[in-house]
């Protein structure tokens, strides 16, 4: 194998194992409505540094809990984020178009008046029904 080839093959390598990803911070936690666990739901996070375009996301488990994922991998960047949540009642079968219910107050999910400061790994939501 002649150098230049040599050469070529350890520069495709080494590209190929460079990522332009930033690196993530495991984050997880609980969320609650009135002290009792929710069962399902949506989590999204909103940075307050314009220089962070990712939106890590989490799907609320059956027990309340979730873990963060941002484009598919594990985890968050660093930095303070607004946190939005969403629930919505199953859809009635008999009446499908029908508008979805949520329930949790819609304030949590038109303002993102939760926030939370990544680099912490665990994180507990506590929401309230009443303002």
């Amino acid at each position: 194998m002649s150098f230049r080839t040599l050469a070529v093959s350890a520069l495709i390598i080494f590209v190929a194992g460079c990522s332009s990803e930033p690196p993530l911070t495991p984050v997880s936690g609980k969320v609650t409505l009135d002290g009792a666990p929710m069962s399902k739901g949506d989590i999204s996070f909103r940075s307050t540094d314009p220089s962070i375009k990712d939106e890590p996301y989490a799907k609320i488990e059956a027990d309340g809990t979730f873990k963060v994922m941002t484009k598919g991998r594990p985890g968050s960047p660093k930095g303070k984020f607004g946190v939005l949540v969403t629930a919505y009642e199953d859809l009635d079968p008999k009446n499908a178009s029908a508008a979805p219910k949520s329930i949790i107050p819609r304030r949590y999910a038109e303002k993102a008046i939760l926030s939370l400061d990544v680099p912490s790994a665990s994180y507990d939501l506590s929401l309230t029904s009443k303002p």
